[in-house]
């Protein structure tokens, strides 16, 4: 049954499930219960991935980021990536936490965040700042990210 009857087509959101840090108090930890969540669910979800969460969880995209992407691909579908949180993190790698860092001042670097926005399977994606600063800091953030990004 139409519930929109009357209003056009119904509207379209897609629910997207955040990639988490393993810190114990949540689920989503790794790609594989991410996935198991999605077929549980019976709907058609889409994955945000948090690259400071991914690195505390113990996927190293400092040193392996295609690695992580086709564990991803593999484990869930790049299909069903739709969005990056982009944030460094103040932890050591697989760390379990789940502390952001502004960018470039973290664990993860500077180098390593430009490989993922610049990355040609993750770059035409919605990217959101996650990162714990305030306007004027999210302001330099967004210069500095720009100044690295390859057209």
């Amino acid at each position: 049954k139409r519930i929109f009857s009357g209003f056009g087509s119904a509207p379209s959101t897609t629910v997207l499930l955040e990639t988490m840090a393993g810190k114990g108090s949540e689920i989503g930890r790794d790609f594989a219960e991410l996935r198991a969540i999605m077929d549980l669910s019976g709907l058609d979800l889409g994955v945000c991935l948090d690259t400071g969460h991914v690195w505390d969880g113990g996927y190293d995209i400092v040193g392996d980021l295609d690695g992580v992407l086709k564990t991803f691909d593999e484990t869930v579908g790049l299909s069903r990536l739709k969005a990056v949180h982009l944030n460094d993190s103040m932890n050591a790698f697989a760390a379990h936490k789940d502390r952001h860092a502004p960018i470039g001042k973290g664990k993860i670097g500077l180098e390593a965040l430009m490989r993922v926005v610049n990355h040609p399977l993750l770059r035409d994606l919605p990217f959101y700042l996650e990162t714990p600063c305030d306007l004027q800091g999210y302001r330099d953030e967004i210069a500095l990210i720009r100044s690295c990004r390859k057209n």
